[in-house]
C-alpha cells in the first residue's frame, strides 16, 4: 500500500491552498459527484496521508471526467 502526503496530493491536482483540498472532502461540496477521499491519520497529531489507490480510483471516476473543470 502506498500513501501520498497533503503536498503530493495538492501537486497532483494543482491545488494551491490546503483549504481547497479540505473543501473537496466535505459531503456538502457540489463540484464532484462524490467528495474527495478522507486522509488516514496514523496517530493523533500525525501527518495526514492519502491511500494512493483510493486517490487514483476517485480521480478516474470524478476528476478526469468533470466537465466543470474543463470548460
Amino acid at each position: 500500500m502506498s500513501y501520498l502526503t497533503s503536498k503530493q496530493v495538492r501537486e497532483r491536482f494543482n491545488i494551491k491552498a490546503a483549504a481547497t483540498l479540505w473543501r473537496w472532502q466535505q459531503p456538502t461540496q457540489k463540484m464532484f459527484a462524490e467528495p474527495f477521499p478522507q486522509p488516514i491519520k496514523a496517530a493523533k497529531g500525525s501527518t495526514s496521508l492519502w491511500d494512493r489507490e483510493q486517490i487514483e480510483t476517485w480521480e478516474a471516476k470524478f476528476f478526469r471526467n468533470n466537465e466543470s473543470l474543463t470548460s
